[in-house]
């Protein structure tokens, strides 16, 4: 009983320490934009407090994808691009462009989408919602990461496959529950999301929104402008993609899992593309992080 205490302490305990020897030598290698360009965007939202971890998904990203898209980072509403650009300075220039959340906002507000942009000021949920629907109005599909997301080989024939597809919007990741803004499920009628497979917003593809997608989009984020959540943007887009493809990553390929949040050793993952580290299991993030170095 005491081992077993001593180890799971360990398990949360030691990520600390692998975090502190991945920043400290995180500088050591630098990366050209000499791989083909990929035909998406790749968009991804970070605040100052998750740059060490984005410096980290940027690795794992660079390492192992064959075309290189084009990433839109924005920032949240309390960072400063500045410090973004210096942290990054060893990724290629040329191809991230960082957006700051205030300009996300001033985008949609110049658009009159008054909605969408007092959504994105209220909740960081919604910021991010608005920094993926600017990016899709740029007419090239967009593949979306959280930070805290490992990428452990190539996606790009997985997301090439999708986008040449007619009639493909979008695709989510897949969760092993639930994890919905239950007032916007009730106030807008949307109990379907609880039949599996159930939607996680931590990756995602989005080749384009559809008219009715737009209009079920805009009555949504109508909803929860004045009462939201951390979960609300995942729960607009689970509806959107349950009332259009229905599609989600093939889960074994993009892995949303917590049975080893006690695990000291970090175990082979054969196939897996990607590996979402939602909460229970974030530490493992920096584990799993060394050991792909």
């Amino acid at each position: 009983m005491l081992i077993n205490k001593i180890k799971n302490s360990l398990a949360f305990r030691l990520p600390t320490v692998y975090k502190l020897i991945l920043t400290r030598f995180k500088n050591s290698h630098s990366y050209s934009s000499s791989k083909p360009t990929a035909q998406y965007n790749l968009v991804i939202m970070c605040g100052s407090k998750q740059l060490d971890m984005l410096q980290i998904c940027l690795d794992s990203i660079y390492r192992y994808f064959s075309e290189l898209p084009n990433i839109l980072l924005f920032t949240d509403l309390d960072s400063d691009a500045s410090q973004f650009k210096k942290a990054l300075n060893r990724f290629p220039a040329n191809n991230i462009q960082i957006i700051s959340g205030h300009d996300c906002i001033s985008y949609h507000r110049d658009k009159k989408k008054y909605l969408l942009s007092s959504f994105a000021e209220k909740n960081p949920m919604g910021l991010k919602l608005a920094a993926i629907l600017q990016a899709v109005e740029n007419n090239k599909p967009v593949l979306y990461c959280d930070t805290d997301v490992l990428w452990y080989d190539d996606p790009c024939s997985i997301v090439n496959n999708y986008i040449i597809q007619s009639g493909f919007d979008l695709a989510m990741s897949e969760d092993f529950q639930p994890a919905y803004d239950e007032n916007l499920v009730n106030k807008a009628g949307l109990d379907k999301l609880y039949d599996t497979p159930y939607f996680c917003a931590g990756i995602m593809l989005i080749k384009n929104l559809s008219e009715r997608n737009t209009e079920t989009l805009e009555y949504l984020v109508s909803k929860v402008t004045e009462q939201s959540n951390h979960f609300s943007e995942q729960t607009i887009f689970a509806f959107l993609n349950r009332e259009s493809n229905n599609i989600t990553l093939d889960k074994d390929k993009f892995m949303i899992k917590t049975d080893d949040q006690y695990g000291l050793y970090p175990k082979a993952l054969p196939g897996v593309i990607a590996r979402h580290y939602i909460g229970p299991v974030r530490h493992l993030f920096w584990r799993d992080a060394l050991w792909l170095k």
